[in-house]
């Protein structure tokens, strides 16, 4: 019995003994775990009570990992079902940072068909510039590679085309004299605009604020904030401006 007794004992003290190790290692591999880096950044979405919304996330690591992340971030927040304006502009503030376009304004990489994806509209804003963000989701801005844009409307058989020559004034800011307005049903022009610069006023401008082969974000003179993303499927687009309705063939489709 006293044998039984001092076996009992001494298996007591061991197991006493392994115990705090045993705390220790899984504690030292917790803190392991939670100090290891991330190896890859994703962006998510998360859904709450079935409405999606948005988050963005925060990305360490390197600068390429960090642009990633954030161009991620903004992908993300531009799909969600439901619009979520501060992260939109906390992924603007994020990226604007992060701009790896040096001289957007001058980069080849501006022209093309950008679809408005997201726009901050000020008080000052043109209406129909208002108008139209919140009802088309057809709205595009197209640079075209001879120095013009157009602002291209689609609502149903219904197409409003504003047309601008278009010079960068400096590396991030363009600037943009809107020139004509057409309106179109059907393909047909149904009714044109011709403005002419009034005495002391100058032209507008749109600052680039971001730019890379996917995203565009600008701020225009009036203090509106714009996100385009770029169109790749089609090149040609119809366009408002002729009475025929032929087709204008953007820079994109020369590249």
């Amino acid at each position: 019995q006293r044998t039984s007794q001092r076996g009992m004992s001494a298996s007591a003290t061991a197991a006493r003994s392994v115990a705090p190790q045993c705390g220790a290692r899984t504690q030292a591999s917790s803190l392991r775990r939670a100090r290891a880096p991330r190896s890859r950044a994703l962006a998510r979405a998360s859904a709450d009570d079935g409405a999606s919304t948005a988050s963005v996330r925060v990305f360490t690591g390197s600068s390429k990992e960090a642009l990633f992340g954030a161009q991620q971030n903004m992908l993300a927040l531009l799909e969600a079902s439901s619009r979520d304006d501060a992260a939109i502009l906390a992924a603007i503030d994020e990226l604007e940072k992060l701009n790896p376009t040096p001289a957007p304004a001058r980069d080849n990489s501006l022209l093309g068909k950008w679809r408005l994806r997201w726009s901050q509209q000020q008080e000052s804003s043109n209406f129909f510039q208002k108008l139209f963000a919140g009802v088309a989701s057809d709205n595009f801005q197209i640079l075209n590679k001879d120095d013009t844009l157009e602002n291209l409307v689609l609502l149903g058989p219904l197409t409003v085309s504003a047309t601008a020559p278009t010079q960068a004034v400096s590396d991030s800011r363009t600037e943009v004299r809107i020139s004509t307005v057409d309106v179109s049903v059907g393909g047909t022009r149904v009714w044109r605009k011709t403005l002419t610069p009034k005495p002391g006023r100058g032209a507008g401008w749109v600052e680039q604020l971001y730019l890379d082969d996917e995203l565009r974000i600008s701020r225009g003179n009036k203090g509106s904030l714009f996100v385009h993303s770029r169109e790749f499927e089609g090149t040609r687009v119809e366009s408002g401006n002729t009475g025929g309705g032929e087709e204008n063939v953007t820079a994109l489709a020369k590249r």
